[in-house]
């Protein structure tokens, strides 16, 4: 049996070293990497990553749409029809052809760039950074920008720190003395490898552990931690209230706030209600939350009082209407109580896994000049029904899809497979026929992770190596050697691949790398920083001469006038939305499964049996409706309805219900009946982003709940 290092090259977070097991040229299993530290843990979904490979509806070749069959959209499994297998040279040259062609008739910014995160931690094999040379050197085209995942705080939080890397290494916990999980169920979604053990450790350390989230959380569960519930989207009303406990007590440290920020006096009269007249006191954020007041002051007071403080904030919290508030409110608390910079605290970032890494050089993309749209309104861009969308002087025809499978993972599903109704020309490469796939006319299949060898980018102060454990099915290429062959028919082959093939591309990058014994690291498969407890801004703290942030002011910008530009206030405020239309009461929230990476595995039977495909109720919701446990209900917003199970629970908020995100529709009815009976929670969200940054808001969704008859 041979062992090879290996890593997830996914959008997960995780960053894990691995050990790929294989006899005879299969994997048969995968582990833990022994030379990671005793914090560097895989988890299930790492483990059973074979699974992909083997899987016996893996596309093997590639598939060209059959003439006279247009795009539709029920299930994967009715999509097959549309669809021929030909050789790698037919698919080629009709796909190259296509594109000239469409080139020639609408030229090249009509073609939607829509690769995304699929492989989004390569060196090389990263879907945006490949599809994006490409296209640049083909000419052009229109740049879906930003991210599901993270747009609103990626947005927003340059303008407070002029930077996004506002993370920390999760050595850093090692030092705090309370640490708080606001919107982050660490447990489920990993942010970087280590930060679970490290939450784990604190708490045998008796460091005390709060979680505040809608849901009682696996996290919450199995860290007995004290679990606050709260209404969605209402998190940073709970914020402004306990900075107003602060200043109110006279508890902030003055000579914090005035060394390191400007801008806080604006925050602090917006707090105390001189510039409304509504001072957020904990009364106030009491009602808007649905948290008493006594435990508000509880909270207010533990925090103020308890340092260093890790303020450690989940992404969903920005992905809501003000989620940009969201994500810059927690900073101010950080700044207030001189947690920033320290050991132990954090930022306040959402970006506590992101900080500079080791050198290592990665695939060059060309200066483009192009024209961008908001990744997370695309459809409306295509389909342009409304204002302002209308105006955009965009014609867009096309599409390129990689690592992505935005059919299923985009909000709006009616609205997203009407968009691609609509476009000419759609060109995909995946490992099966998603629903994104299915609507696309050429598809490529693709080689996996564990199928080539790659530098991977954890979320920590390390690197990893990715060795090709096993052979791709026979004649499937990677999306390197799939652009490559285009761009060789395209007539810029040499331009595209630079004469390189990917193990010389890798050996340049370990070449520009912080890397010394390249060929012990690829024999390994880690490269491991000297410094493994880092926080950001740790240095400017220290020295805020010396090492000034990269903002107008070389401070933390609370209140940045450059943001009051936008068309908003330029300190952080409360600006949610909550239920007011009777006819969808409920909150909904869409958080991520413990078994999938979004839609990843959503089709692989273990992790399909797994998954929790229930609709999350609290018994009074349930009750005032005439629904049990384990019956079907109907849940229906103003953009769709999908049927599944419900599951009858006090780890639910009232007021609020909740169903994962990732799993793949099947729709069933006609034209605008259509009934999703999947689970697949975006059939119920809406395009409509939360501003300035135009970003996703799948916590802010309203729906009403029934039985299902």
């Amino acid at each position: 049996m041979k062992t090879y290092p290996v890593s997830c090259n996914k959008d997960c977070g995780g960053g894990c070293p691995l050990l790929a097991h294989v006899e005879d040229g299969t994997i048969i299993r995968i582990s833990n990497n022994p030379l990671g530290t005793p914090y560097m843990k895989g988890c299930s979904k790492g483990f059973h990553a074979m699974e992909i490979d083997q899987h016996p509806e893996r596309l093997t070749k590639p598939l060209l749409r059959l003439d006279g069959h247009p795009r539709r959209f029920t299930n994967t499994h009715d999509a097959r029809r549309d669809f021929r297998e030909v050789s790698w040279d037919e698919a080629l040259d009709h796909a190259s052809k296509r594109m000239e062609n469409f080139k020639k008739q609408y030229g090249p910014t009509s073609l939607l760039d829509l690769s995304s995160g699929g492989a989004c931690r390569g060196t090389l094999h990263q879907n945006s950074a490949l599809t994006s040379r490409f296209l640049t050197l083909w000419g052009g085209a229109t740049r879906a920008t930003g991210s599901y995942s993270n747009g609103a705080a990626s947005f927003v939080l340059p303008y407070v720190f002029g930077s996004k890397l506002s993370g920390m290494d999760a050595g850093n916990l090692r030092h705090s003395k309370l640490i708080i999980l606001w919107g982050y169920n660490a447990f489920d979604t990993r942010m970087g490898c280590e930060m679970t053990p490290r939450i784990l450790e604190a708490k045998k350390r008796g460091v005390p552990i709060v979680v505040i989230d809608p849901r009682r959380t696996r996290t919450a569960h199995l860290m007995g931690s004290w679990w606050i519930p709260i209404h969605p989207g209402t998190d940073t009303a709970l914020m402004a209230a306990i900075l107003f406990y602060i200043i109110r007590n006279d508890l902030q440290d003055h000579v914090f706030i005035e060394c390191y920020s400007r801008g806080f006096a604006s925050l602090k009269a917006y707090v105390m209600g001189e510039t409304d007249g509504i001072p957020k006191n904990l009364e106030w954020a009491s009602e808007i939350c649905g948290i008493p007041v006594e435990s508000i002051e509880k909270l207010a007071n533990l925090y103020a009082w308890t340092k260093p403080a890790a303020l450690l904030p989940g992404l969903s919290l920005q992905r809501a209407i003000g989620g940009e508030e969201a994500a810059r409110m927690p900073v101010a608390l950080q700044l207030a109580t001189g947690n920033i910079g320290k050991s132990g605290g954090s930022s306040g970032g959402m970006f506590w896994g992101k900080m500079q890494g080791p050198r290592c050089g990665k695939f060059p993309v060309p200066s483009q000049n192009d024209p961008t749209i908001p990744v997370y309104e695309w459809p409306d861009y295509i389909l342009q029904e409304e204002e302002p969308y209308k105006e955009t002087g965009l014609d867009l025809k096309g599409a390129y899809i990689t690592g992505s499978n935005l059919l299923a993972q985009g909000s709006d599903i009616q609205k997203n497979i009407r968009a691609f109704q609509k476009l000419e020309l759609i060109i995909g490469h995946d490992f099966f026929m998603t629903p994104t796939m299915a609507l696309c006319d050429v598809i490529f299949p693709v080689a996996t992770f564990l199928e080539r060898s790659d530098v991977v980018v954890p979320a920590g102060n390390f690197l990893l190596y990715s060795a090709k454990a096993a052979e791709p099915p026979e004649s499937v290429l990677t999306d390197y050697g799939v652009f490559s062959a285009l761009a060789e028919r395209l007539g810029f082959g040499e331009s595209y691949s630079a004469g390189r093939s990917e193990s010389e591309w890798i050996d340049a990058f370990l070449e520009d790398s912080d890397i010394s014994d390249i060929d012990a690291f690829k024999r390994e498969g880690l490269f491991i920083g000297e410094e493994q407890d880092r926080n950001a801004f740790s240095d400017f703290i220290a020295d805020p001469e010396a090492h000034p942030l990269q903002t107008p002011s070389g401070k933390i910008e609370i209140s940045p006038l450059a943001y009051e530009t936008l068309g908003f206030p330029a300190h952080p405020h409360f600006r949610s939305v909550l239920p007011h239309d009777p006819e969808y009461p409920l909150y909904l929230i869409t958080p991520h499964s413990l078994h999938g990476i979004h839609s990843q595995y959503s089709n692989i039977p273990g992790f399909k049996k797994d998954d929790d495909k229930r609709v999350w109720m609290h018994p009074e919701d349930a009750s005032i409706r005439g629904i049990v446990s384990g019956s079907e209900v109907i849940l229906t917003s103003a953009q769709g309805s999908i049927r599944v199970p419900v599951l009858i629970t006090e780890d639910i908020k009232a007021g609020t219900i909740s169903l994962n995100e990732g799993l793949w529709p099947d729709l069933i009815g006609k034209d605008d009946r259509e009934l999703e009976i999947a689970g697949s929670v975006n059939m119920l969200t809406s395009t409509v982003s939360t501003k300035p940054s135009r970003s996703s808001r799948t916590h802010t969704v309203f729906v009403q709940v029934q039985l299902a008859h």
